[in-house]
């Protein structure tokens, strides 16, 4: 999920409204968020396995990603990479 950097920027104009360069980082934010998150659930950052390698050292426990190669939920618990086994629901 990409979350936009915060600006050090003037936030509010002369006329007491956000900045332009605030309003755009404010819009940033809110897109990165609604991107997801919502009413239906989590979206899970997808990642393909070569990328997952790559980044998975600088992750903590509990990270969770969609490897979308392989169609898979990974998670890094106790410093190890882990899938959730799937099974059809309910």
């Amino acid at each position: 999920m990409f979350i936009p950097a915060f600006l050090n920027v003037k936030y509010i104009n002369d006329t007491g409204f956000l900045s332009d360069d605030a309003r755009s980082y404010e819009d940033l934010l809110n897109q990165a968020l609604q991107n997801g998150l919502s009413d239906n659930g989590w979206t899970l950052p997808q990642i393909t396995a070569a990328n997952l390698v790559a980044v998975e050292p600088d992750m903590p426990n509990g990270t969770v990603w969609y490897e979308s190669d392989a169609n898979e939920v990974v998670i890094k618990i106790n410093g190890a990479l882990r899938k959730v086994t799937t099974t059809a629901y309910p």
